[in-house]
């Protein structure tokens, strides 16, 4: 039986890596601008600034995807088209600090204080390794884009991301961000799991390491809508 049972999901993540790996010869979606959202997880100092206590647990993937420039496509692509913008962040503050039940990760980001700000105030959050990347405040701090309150976990159970989605008519969105096989992945699950039609852009995104991009992409081939690069999003958006 337990043959059997690694046969089959042996089987099935090389028929859905297939699948990913054919992505350009798919048609690409349809997407109503008004019900679809771009939203992009945890782009922040720690992981996309070269000083980021979490930057060089990514850096290798994201330099062979070119991950935060496909981000700052997405963002563009958002205010271009008048599309919904939502960043859903990871910040821890000293009221985590102590958790008793924080999971292996989580108790290792607490100790090193990564994405770590004493406060949730916005000017206690500026400069430190929670804080957007410097390059993409000009899309987040716009005044139009949906910032929601932090997530604690990996997914948005913990936070507003669904609510503000729902009550901004979306139902469709285009998901990217860091880190692709955690909070990326987790996203996508809730997102899915609670009605919302959801594509995952492969190349906006970036992990520890090629074995966990591949895992994630397993996971998106099998869970979301679809599997789109930068390029075929933007296309699909105009």
């Amino acid at each position: 039986m337990k043959k059997f049972l690694f046969g089959l999901l042996t089987g099935l993540c090389v028929t859905f890596g297939a699948f990913n790996a054919s992505a350009n010869e798919t048609p690409l979606p349809t997407f109503d601008k008004t019900r679809t959202a771009i939203v992009i997880t945890d782009p922040q100092k720690d992981f996309l600034d070269k000083s980021g206590k979490l930057y060089g647990l990514v850096a290798p993937n994201m330099e062979k995807l070119g991950t935060i420039k496909n981000i700052e496509t997405l963002m563009k692509t958002a205010k271009s088209q008048g599309l919904a913008l939502a960043v859903d962040p990871l910040v821890y503050t000293k009221l985590d600090i102590n958790w008793d039940q924080a999971g292996a990760l989580q108790a290792q980001l607490l100790e090193m204080k990564a994405l770590y700000s004493d406060t949730l105030d916005p000017a206690e959050l500026v400069g430190t390794g929670a804080d957007f990347y410097e390059p993409f405040k000009k899309y987040i701090n716009d005044g139009k884009t949906i910032v929601v309150a932090p997530h604690k976990m990996y997914g948005p159970e913990s936070n507003d991301l669904i609510y503000q989605l729902r009550a901004h008519g979306i139902d469709t969105v285009v998901l990217g961000g860091l880190v692709a096989n955690l909070c990326v992945d987790s996203h996508m699950r809730a997102l899915m799991e609670n009605g919302f039609k959801v594509y995952v852009v492969k190349d906006a995104v970036a992990a520890p390491g090629e074995e966990a991009y591949n895992a994630a992409l397993v996971n998106y081939g099998m869970i979301a809508n679809g599997v789109l690069t930068t390029a075929q999003a933007t296309q699909a958006l105009k």
